[in-house]
């Protein structure tokens, strides 16, 4: 976790629209790298308790888990992405630090309700935007299956995303970028294609949502999508890694064995 995130924080909370806390943040974490902790089950493989320590160690990262991902990172999390699918809409998250930004996509179809959501629950919420998705455009035209990676800059430049069709894509590959991340660390991207990896790292029993279900064609498509995001990342000079020993993505993007590797 880095040192500016509980200044950048203060210091957004003074700004009155989400537009301007976004301009705030361009490049704010510039030379810094972006470690995203997606939900995968090889988020498992860590002991998190010595994951927390090292990430309390290092100025350098930026630490950006995704919804229940928070529950491995804790009080060392920057940032908090999250999205109203896949969680318990009624129960909000219970920081460990106050220094965490929470930042929220919301989908355009259902900004309204999903802005209720938040306010009538309490939820923390430092940003949100909106995500467009069905019914203005189809999973055809989201960015994994059109591959158009230059829509990730509209996060600072109209102030929305763009379905991914999943939240690494409508995102946090976004944030990490427009924060001036331009090494991206990604965590547990393991896709659901095998046995072993069609859960999350955490439970889903008694849980007050639903998960997902799992489509294999879209899957397939991510890792398909991966090929032409290596090629567009190596184009700007931005590094890509993975931690997942079951990461089916583009073989080209360096695969890496522990947290320590970072």
């Amino acid at each position: 976790m880095t040192k500016i995130t509980s200044k950048l924080k203060s210091e957004i909370q003074q700004l009155d629209s989400c537009e301007e806390r976004i301009d705030y943040l361009k490049d704010k974490y510039l030379g810094k790298t972006a470690v995203i902790l997606l939900t995968g089950p090889t988020l498992n493989d860590h002991n998190h308790d010595e994951m927390r320590e090292l990430f309390s160690k290092r100025d350098d990262l930026v630490i950006m888990p995704i919804k229940q991902a928070y529950n491995a990172s804790l009080e060392t999390s920057d940032f908090h992405i999250m999205n109203h699918w896949n969680i318990d809409r009624k129960v909000p998250t219970k920081y460990k630090s106050k220094n965490t930004i929470c930042f929220w996509n919301c989908t355009m179809a259902y900004q309204e309700e999903h802005l209720n959501i938040i306010a009538d629950n309490n939820h923390p919420c430092d940003i949100w935007i909106p995500v467009v998705s069905s019914p203005y455009i189809t999973k055809e035209q989201s960015i994994q299956a059109t591959c158009d990676f230059e829509k990730f800059w509209d996060l600072g430049k109209e102030y929305k995303s763009w379905w991914g069709t999943s939240i690494t894509y409508s995102t946090a590959i976004p944030l990490a970028l427009h924060i001036g991340c331009r090494d991206i660390v990604v965590v547990a991207w393991d896709l659901k294609l095998t046995p072993e990896t069609a859960n999350h790292f955490y439970k889903d029993e008694n849980q007050d949502f639903k998960t997902v279900p799992i489509d294999v064609q879209e899957e397939l498509e991510v890792i398909e999508s991966t090929k032409k995001l290596y090629n567009w990342f190596n184009d700007l000079g931005v590094k890509i890694r993975v931690l997942s020993k079951a990461s089916p993505i583009d073989k080209r993007i360096e695969r890496i064995d522990s947290i320590k590797d970072i």
